[in-house]
């Protein structure tokens, strides 16, 4: 036995209608805080700590604390250093795209002014060739302006030859010639 008396203990040692055993009850207020605490002489000192043993258990409980607040800060380090290395992909992942994107746009503009410029040279090369050609076509027109003159001028000179009729010619001397003289 323990030294403790359960209540079933206790009520078996009741003899009286008042519930400490009549004039008993002393005794046994005395038995329990007794038998109960262990003596209060020392008795049974088996859950009894000294102050070096309670100092010792105090600092170890400071430790674990500590180091728990150690764990803790250290989780929450991480933590942020896990969010701000995440966050910073984020924007970086972010950041390639739009260059992607960017690079796609610069590309296809590229591609329009290539395609611009393609236009654009073969409308010059018609417009060089079409230039070739009116100035072949102006210095045609040119030339037939002149013959047509040219024949003009010689039709209208024989118009004149003709109708004057016979016609003698001035030697280069400012003289009449030998044939005119005579005449």
């Amino acid at each position: 036995m323990d030294g403790t008396l359960s209540a079933s203990d206790a009520i078996a040692l009741r003899d009286g209608a008042d519930g400490f055993g009549g004039g008993n009850a002393f005794f046994w207020v005395f038995a329990l805080l007794l038998l109960g605490n262990g003596g209060l002489w020392g008795g049974n000192r088996g859950d009894a700590v000294t102050s070096s043993e309670l100092t010792a258990q105090i600092n170890a409980n400071q430790i674990e604390t500590q180091l728990n607040q150690i764990a803790l800060s250290s989780a929450n380090n991480n933590y942020e250093t896990a969010r701000l290395v995440t966050e910073q992909t984020g924007q970086l992942l972010a950041q390639n795209n739009t260059n992607l994107i960017n690079a796609i746009q610069g590309f296809n503009n590229l591609q329009q002014q290539i395609s611009n410029l393609g236009a654009h040279l073969d409308t010059c090369c018609c417009s060089i060739k079409t230039q070739m050609l009116q100035d072949k076509l102006d210095e045609a027109n040119a030339k037939i302006v002149a013959q047509q003159n040219e024949i003009s001028n010689n039709a209208q000179t024989q118009t004149i030859l003709n109708t004057l009729g016979r016609f003698v010619a001035w030697a280069g001397s400012g003289s009449q010639s030998a044939a005119a003289t005579q005449g």
